[in-house]
């Protein structure tokens, strides 16, 4: 599995390079130190994102209280946007802002009623702004 999540990372960094933003893989994601860190750390001098990329076959996903709390540390203390990127299988890649998750008893879900929210790639980086109505 790590593996597999390796290589959704970079296929991700690439997608930012390509869009005009520096783009780097965390050495410490996942964990190997005492600091929060995010899998995925990018900029353009203008705007910068702290991203946790999460890989799932099929909603919902679950994600532990702590992992957002270290998320949204590390994106405060550096100046960037906080942001969880999600990819199923057979589908492009959507972003979500912590306020868009729903709340669990132990943290936090992206389930079938929040998926539609997220943003993509363009939305994210700010190329594109999507119209969104909500109930």
């Amino acid at each position: 599995m790590k593996k597999k999540g390796t290589r959704f990372e970079r296929e991700l960094i690439h997608k930012l390079w390509e869009n005009g933003f520096a783009a780097i893989r965390s050495p410490a994601s996942g964990g190997s130190t005492n600091y929060p860190m995010p899998d995925i750390i990018a900029g353009n001098g203008k705007k910068y994102l702290a991203i946790e990329v999460k890989m799932r076959a099929k909603l919902p996903l679950y994600i532990d209280e702590q992992q957002i709390k270290d998320l949204a540390m590390f994106s405060n203390l550096f100046g960037a946007d906080a942001v969880i990127g999600l990819k199923l299988p057979r589908q492009d890649w959507r972003f979500f802002e912590i306020k868009q998750l729903k709340r669990t008893e132990k943290g936090y879900k992206i389930d079938s009623e929040v998926f539609h929210l997220g943003f993509d790639i363009y939305e994210l980086i700010g190329k594109l702004k999507q119209v969104r109505f909500e109930d």
